[in-house]
């Protein structure tokens, strides 16, 4: 049974913290120390601008705004966004002792709202699907203002799940208005985010689509929704970390979704376009060195970021592709491999 606790309170505006400590502990630095790849393959990268990679949760909401823009000014509609699991964009205020599958479920929830918040005055309502009923529960008790259509894409228990439940309407008029579809020609919904009980497909009158952390079978109804509709209807996979190869089943397990086969990681990387991605940790744990998987743009080429014990923040890999982790783990090997008086010499400039 779901406990009855009420869900914590948002902060009065979804506005992102400037003051919250530098992300990860990539701190500032005068520059990037150039590298040089480990791997057949991969070629040896430029130094980055250390303003490139973001230091505060705000810097990196504001490139992922312009990332999005930049990729709809090209008219991509097929996008995918992947950020760390648990990250505090501090939208909702925090409980202490939080457990962490609640505290992933939190921020998938507030990176959805952030998209969500992007198309606020456009007249468009966009569709958010939820991994399961009780992620989709939870944002509709918070999202109460937002025109957002809530859905829990749960192929597997759909029409066994319970409808959450709905606030009494106001009027006839406004139970209506609740009750029509999406589209340009549709009528306008009541304000505030709706829910409905588990689906196995995401609606078809959606004309925006965000999909939070789908697992196999939501990345099944992802694709049949694209191939049944053409490129007009927006879609977003919002961190889809079962399709990623070094996802930690860990991660995966916490968050109530499995790992996706290797047919729906193949459909996503041909048709979905990268269009931001901070990835921590992409290779498995690494005390020595933390390591970012980083990508600004859906034009820009994917970097693997290392900050070793001594020195600035180092650039080991830069592909137009996402490096697979056996190439990243090798970087990260070679890397190693320096030892202290490497890592001095590149913080000496040598």
């Amino acid at each position: 049974p779901r406990s009855a606790a009420a869900p914590p309170p948002l902060l009065p505006r979804p506005d992102v913290h400037d003051s919250m400590l530098p992300l990860l502990v990539l701190g500032a630095s005068a520059a990037w120390a150039p590298a040089h790849s480990a791997a057949r393959g991969w070629r040896a990268s430029q130094p980055l601008l250390s303003a490139d990679l973001p230091r505060t949760p705000k810097a990196m909401v504001d490139q992922l705004r312009d990332a999005v823009q930049s990729a709809l000014s090209s008219r991509c509609s097929r996008m995918r966004v992947s950020l760390p699991p648990g990250f505090d964009y501090g939208i909702e205020s925090q409980r202490k002792g939080t457990p962490v599958s609640s505290k992933i479920d939190r921020s998938d929830r507030e990176l959805a709202r952030l998209f969500v918040e992007m198309f606020q005055g456009t007249g468009l309502v966009p569709t958010v699907c939820f991994p399961s009923s009780a992620a989709a529960a939870d944002a509709r008790k918070l999202w109460g203002d937002i025109e957002a259509r809530v859905v829990a894409l749960d192929p597997e228990s759909a029409g066994t799940a319970a409808p959450a439940k709905q606030p009494r309407p106001r009027s006839s008029k406004a139970q209506r208005a609740s009750s029509g579809g999406g589209g340009f020609g549709a009528a306008k919904p009541a304000s505030g985010a709706r829910v409905q009980k588990a689906v196995a497909a995401v609606p078809a009158s959606a004309e925006v689509v965000l999909v939070v952390a789908p697992g196999g079978p939501g990345c099944e109804a992802v694709r049949s929704f694209c191939e049944e509709n053409g490129a007009d209807r927006l879609v977003v996979l919002l961190n889809a970390r079962s399709l990623e190869e070094e996802a930690d089943p860990a991660v995966a397990a916490a968050a109530g979704v499995g790992t996706a086969g290797e047919e729906e990681r193949e459909y996503v990387d041909g048709e979905f376009a990268n269009v931001y991605a901070f990835v921590t940790d992409p290779a498995g744990k690494s005390e020595d060195a933390p390591a970012v998987l980083f990508k600004r743009s859906a034009a820009e080429e994917w970097s693997l970021v290392s900050k070793p014990k001594v020195g600035p923040p180092r650039e080991l890999l830069a592909s137009d592709e996402r490096p697979s982790a056996e190439a990243m783990r090798a970087a990260l090997d070679a890397s190693a491999a320096g030892g202290l008086l490497g890592a001095i010499s590149s913080a000496l400039g040598g």
